[in-house]
């Protein structure tokens, strides 16, 4: 899971695009906060599926479903094999 946020900025410099920018969301108390992210890339916003109790790993899963949702199949597999 922890790849895809490289994944998707190496995606973005071989396509000479602007960088994936992150926008977090979160809810709850101070104590017990928890967090959603969206990431834009190429003018496409991918919001993480759920809350979490990390910024970090709300970042990480949009990443992934960004990274999964523009890459095709096959190369998706390849590409992260090669790290």
């Amino acid at each position: 899971m922890h790849l895809y946020k490289s994944q998707l900025q190496n995606y973005a410099q071989k396509r000479n695009l602007k960088l994936p920018e992150y926008a977090p969301e979160w809810e709850g108390p101070p104590h017990n906060m928890r967090f959603r992210c969206k990431v834009t890339i190429d003018g496409q916003t991918f919001k993480s599926p759920r809350f979490y109790y990390t910024l970090r790993d709300a970042e990480y899963a949009a990443a992934e479903v960004a990274f999964k949702s523009l890459q095709p199949a096959g190369v998706q597999e390849a590409s992260l094999n090669l790290l």
